[in-house]
């Protein structure tokens, strides 16, 4: 395990209080760490002036309780080049894959933001571990001693803090809860009871938890909505929404973060709930959702699967129109009208094409306009189904610049009564 410690310039004698209770008087963190955690790979962070400590004072009391010990010299930080300095000093002393344990505690001037940063970073990038972010809280210290008594915080949940921006990031911009559900998944399993002690009560309550019916449903509407199963996507959107309340105040301990999310989360999600029980007693209610459901894929950016739902949400809308409502998962059916309205594609176009027994849409408003949305909607989905390998393929600006064009036309008149 490796250790990452900035020393300071001005050691002062104090009694370091563990988390589990442990102490150990020492004038820096680094010496307490060492003793706290033997065997430690130690890289201690020192500026020009903190050398001399580093030699004189720090060294000897720790090299003999850890695996080894190197000093890591940095410059002050006083400006954007010695910032960046500092960040990368601490990037290249850490190897992928290895377990981590910052401490900051004589960290100066913004040393502990960056510090904070480059965790969050190796977390990422080299897929470190990270066992904890010690700070010795000066300020809260006990003075009633000759020693002070110094608690010693472990910061590591705030670290986790990025993981909960990126995952909200991912969610607010692309609709994607994966991450979300992950983060609460995890939270959720860090609380587990010991199944050798507990009462079979708290294994039940911890099994079906609020918490974890949300992360799963979170999880099952993610991957709807990501390979476009509209029914799918709306019934899990539907659990979301109703299970979301309870999860939130078992997360104010269990996820503190998700609970400030949560508002946004039902807010997302609540256009696009509808229950299995809903569809199927109210076709025309599941038109409406699914309407919304590709707006929201516009307003995501996913223009692919917007582009394959609202191909497909004409056909039924216009089945809708003729009576056949109750018909819109039936194949043979939609077949049918999808025929019809190719027909109506080449007589716009002045073919003559018989209708081979095809149903009747003289009940379509605005046939004609519908016709042509129906046509081009298809050519579209098609250009995009062939991922351009064809000649004459659109460029990625024009699909873009279909796509909204298209699903406009597709919210307006007569598609939206």
């Amino acid at each position: 395990m490796k250790a990452i410690t900035f020393l300071g310039i001005r050691p002062t004698n104090t009694c370091y209080l563990f988390p589990d209770g442990r102490t150990h008087v020492a004038p820096y963190f680094g010496v307490a760490l060492a003793r706290f955690i033997p065997n430690l790979h130690m890289r201690v962070l020192v500026t020009e002036a903190a050398r001399p400590h580093f030699e004189e004072r720090f060294l000897p009391q720790v090299e003999d309780f850890v695996a080894d010990v190197e000093p890591v010299p940095i410059p002050d930080g006083r400006n954007d080049d010695e910032l960046w300095s500092i960040f990368q000093a601490v990037v290249g002393v850490v190897e992928p894959k290895e377990t981590v344990i910052f401490d900051i505690t004589h960290g100066f001037r913004s040393l502990p933001f960056l510090a904070f940063l480059s965790a969050a970073y190796l977390r990422t990038v080299k897929d470190i571990t990270l066992q904890a972010v010690f700070y010795g809280n000066f300020e809260a210290s006990d003075r009633s001693a000759e020693i002070w008594r110094t608690p010693v915080i472990d910061l590591t949940r705030f670290v986790d803090l990025f993981d909960w921006m990126v995952a909200a990031d991912r969610f607010v911009r692309f609709g994607d809860a994966r991450d979300l559900a992950q983060l609460l998944h995890e939270r959720h399993q860090s609380i587990k009871p010991d199944l050798h002690t507990a009462s079979q009560a708290d294994i039940s309550a911890w099994n079906n938890s609020p918490v974890k019916r949300t992360a799963n449903s979170l999880t099952h509407a993610s991957q709807a909505l990501r390979v476009v199963r509209p029914a799918e996507a709306m019934a899990a959107s539907e659990r979301v929404c109703s299970q979301l309340p309870a999860a939130l105040q078992p997360s104010q301990v269990l996820a503190q973060p998700f609970t400030l999310l949560g508002q946004h989360v039902l807010e997302s999600f609540t256009p696009i709930a509808l229950d299995e029980q809903a569809q199927r007693d109210d076709p025309l209610q599941t038109l409406a959702v699914e309407q919304r459901l590709i707006t929201w894929y516009m307003e995501r950016q996913q223009i692919f699967q917007a582009v394959a739902l609202a191909r497909e949400w004409l056909v039924s809308w216009v089945m809708a129109q003729i009576g056949w409502a109750g018909r819109t998962l039936q194949k043979e059916a939609r077949e049918q009208v999808e025929r019809a309205l190719g027909r109506q594609v080449q007589l716009r176009r002045g073919k003559q094409v018989a209708d081979e027994g095809l149903p009747d849409l003289s009940a379509v408003p605005e046939l004609d306009q519908v016709s042509d949305l129906f046509g081009e909607l298809g050519n579209l989905r098609n250009d995009l189904m062939h991922a351009a390998k064809r000649a004459g393929a659109l460029k990625a600006r024009k699909v873009e610049e279909l796509a909204n064009k298209y699903i406009q036309q597709l919210m307006a008149p007569p598609f939206d009564r």
